[in-house]
């Protein structure tokens, strides 16, 4: 028998989103962020379900995530509910609706969902990597606000951000502008450069950055397109653009997923998890 044990891979969590078809409710994601986590970040996933209202008093504390290391926050086509990212948990006992979901509109069961997990990321103190909605989700949950539209904001603007529907999907997420990192940011050693060409899919953006977070990247028009947790123990970050999708030929995204499962490594070893 071999006695010999082995290195265990990093754990993390990855949001779900909410589908409602035909009358049945069906949590969901995009492989495209699975599949970077395992090829380009070296971890494992653990799916992570969204939360109705009626089971929140259950699933509010998310108690698997003293298993896990690190904390991914997906994008997703819905806009957020404040009410829900920034109440307290007994406030999100008591935010329901039977409007919870409508499809590119709202996923109150997903904002349940990102608010108990940024909670716990941040009190266990895990890396967290926030991807577009998963940006937005870290500045509303510290306080933070965000235009409605980009282009009620500035029309310009709102064309620079905006999905080009008229395309592929694939070439949807082809670069759509550059972005200028903070220079005493996380980001910076990252990326290895002072500027980077980034895709873009997003209708609402950063209006006020939350205090609990530092500005990490800016796009021409001046939006903020990553934040920081400041003061965070380990790396814990959102992107307005999506790494993920074409993680595979472009070098800013291999690095981010690389620092993000760099960090994940290192949590899960000061833990006291990092052997089986």
């Amino acid at each position: 028998m071999i006695s010999q044990r082995t290195e265990a891979r990093a754990v993390v969590g990855v949001t779900s989103n909410r589908l409602l078809a035909d009358g049945v409710h069906r949590d969901w994601l995009r492989r495209k962020y699975v599949q970077a986590l395992v090829r380009y970040a070296g971890v494992a996933c653990a799916i992570l379900p969204t939360i109705d209202a009626e089971d929140a008093e259950l699933d509010n504390d998310l108690t698997i995530m003293n298993r896990l290391d690190g904390l991914m926050l997906t994008g997703d086509e819905s806009n957020i509910d404040p009410v829900i990212l920034t109440s307290s948990a007994s406030g999100r006992l008591r935010a329901t609706s039977q409007h919870d979901i409508q499809a590119g509109v709202r996923d109150r069961p997903r904002d349940r969902l990102s608010a108990a997990a940024i909670e716990k990321a941040v009190a266990l103190g895990m890396p967290i990597l926030g991807i577009c909605r998963g940006l937005q989700e870290l500045n509303v949950y510290f306080g933070g606000t965000l235009y409605p539209s980009l282009s009620e904001w500035g029309l310009q603007s709102g064309q620079m951000h905006a999905e080009k529907a008229g395309l592929p999907r694939d070439r949807q997420y082809d670069t759509a502008h550059t972005v200028k990192f903070c220079p005493d940011g996380v980001l910076l050693p990252i990326a290895g450069a002072a500027e980077a060409h980034v895709n873009s899919l997003h209708n609402q953006g950063i209006e006020r950055l939350a205090a609990a977070l530092k500005p990490e990247a800016w796009a021409s028009d001046g939006l903020i397109e990553a934040a920081s947790v400041t003061g965070g123990p380990t790396l814990q970050i959102g992107v307005q653009w999506h790494p993920e999708w074409h993680v595979e030929t472009d070098p800013l995204s291999k690095q981010l997923f690389s620092a993000f499962g760099a960090a994940c490594v290192t949590y899960r070893s000061e833990s006291g998890r990092g052997r089986l």
